[in-house]
């Protein structure tokens, strides 16, 4: 039994660290989508009316892979302080989410 605690741990591990190492990429790969736009041409006022809406989006799905990480790194020895740690990450990035979701819809975009 303790063989697969074991193993069980280690996959933990990696879910954790694919998680978050692809929450990372994803920030990166919109900052420098946004850069693009930015550096192609594209004068800052349309750039804040079409990108910034898309950066909000890579963003969001950032936010909900952190998350996930932080479930799965929590759920191996949840220890009252780690269950309050997540508890406090959890509140921050629902607001995060909440106000990204609320400035993309008052630009019109549709939320899938």
């Amino acid at each position: 039994m303790e063989l697969a605690g074991h193993w069980i741990g280690e996959l933990a591990t990696w879910v954790k660290l694919t998680f978050e190492a692809a929450s990372i990429l994803i920030i990166v790969a919109g900052g420098v989508a946004a850069l693009w736009a930015l550096v192609a041409g594209l004068s800052f006022n349309n750039w804040l009316k079409t990108m910034r809406p898309r950066l909000s989006r890579y963003l969001l799905a950032a936010l909900e892979l952190q998350l996930a990480a932080d479930i799965v790194g929590t759920a191996l020895s949840p220890t009252w302080e780690q269950l309050g740690k997540l508890a406090t990450i959890a509140i921050i990035r629902t607001f995060l989410n909440y106000f990204l979701v609320e400035e993309l819809q008052e630009t019109g975009d549709r939320i899938p």
